[in-house]
């Protein structure tokens, strides 16, 4: 009987210590990604990432997203996300939140392409009038609002067609399922080596900053600026360039909020 009381004494106070460790650690903050490639792929890009920055700030952050890019927004709208990927919230309807901006994905800016099949008839944007189209939502900003912006501009009206994601809707024209498709220049590189497929540009759009990071008003100052230096040190930290290289990124820049007014200009130009 005393060993026996002794035991549960032992686990019991096992059970006080482990409970009281968990609780002196910080839960993990909420990081969410816009869905422009499937959750696989989003995950072995941004795990890694997160990783690093959780363990250089002390911010551990946990990689949140929906099921469709409309899931994802929608979180970002009701403040469910700590901190997200994402230009999405410079729409008229998620700026309410007060999301700011505190870096950008580093790197070349990004641009709206059109791309049909290699051998398509196709030439120019007057080609396109009454055909089918993808794009990966309507809620993208240079693989949808940008061309929708381009094709108004000449008078061209075409069918959309809604792939989920930037994967899916090259995965369309690939397929033969729309004869063409609006995407991130970035993303349109990486799935053509990626699938050994070549298709042919017919609009390059300006300019403008990638993806930013943005973080929710409710985020201590302090927590926001550990996570703001180790993003933005990624670029400098040895330690950080076996992660680099393992997502094939040059790592994050300096971004404000402002630098976003182009984006926020396309937005309001097709009403969002």
């Amino acid at each position: 009987m005393l060993l026996l009381a002794a035991t549960i004494t032992v686990a019991a106070t096992i059970g006080v210590v482990a409970a009281a460790t968990a609780a002196a650690q910080p839960a993990a903050l909420a990081f969410g990604v816009l869905n422009q490639q499937s959750p696989v792929l989003t995950a072995e890009r941004w795990n890694p990432i997160l990783h690093y920055v959780g363990r250089v700030s002390g911010v551990p952050l946990r990689l949140r997203m929906g099921r469709t890019v409309q899931e994802t927004d929608d979180m970002m709208g009701r403040g469910e996300l700590d901190f997200v990927f994402t230009n999405h919230n410079f729409q008229s309807e998620y700026e309410r939140v007060g999301y700011r901006v505190i870096a950008r994905w580093g790197g070349e800016p990004i641009r709206g392409v059109i791309v049909v099949a290699a051998a398509s008839p196709v030439r120019q944007l007057s080609d396109l009038a009454g055909k089918r189209m993808a794009f990966p939502s309507r809620d993208a900003f240079v693989a949808y609002a940008v061309p929708l912006v381009a094709l108004k501009m000449v008078g061209v009206t075409i069918e959309e067609v809604l792939a989920g994601n930037q994967d899916g809707a090259l995965a369309q024209l690939k397929a033969k399922q729309v004869e063409a498709a609006a995407v991130n220049s970035r993303f349109l590189k990486q799935y053509a080596e990626r699938e050994a497929v070549t298709f042919r540009e017919i609009y390059l759009s300006d300019p403008y900053p990638d993806l930013a990071v943005i973080a929710h008003p409710r985020v201590p100052a302090a927590t926001v600026d550990a996570v703001r230096k180790a993003l933005l040190g990624m670029k400098s930290e040895p330690v950080a360039a076996a992660v680099l290289e393992r997502v094939k990124f040059v790592g994050f820049e300096p971004a404000t909020n402002q630098d976003y007014d182009g984006v926020r200009r396309i937005y309001r130009r097709i009403g969002q």
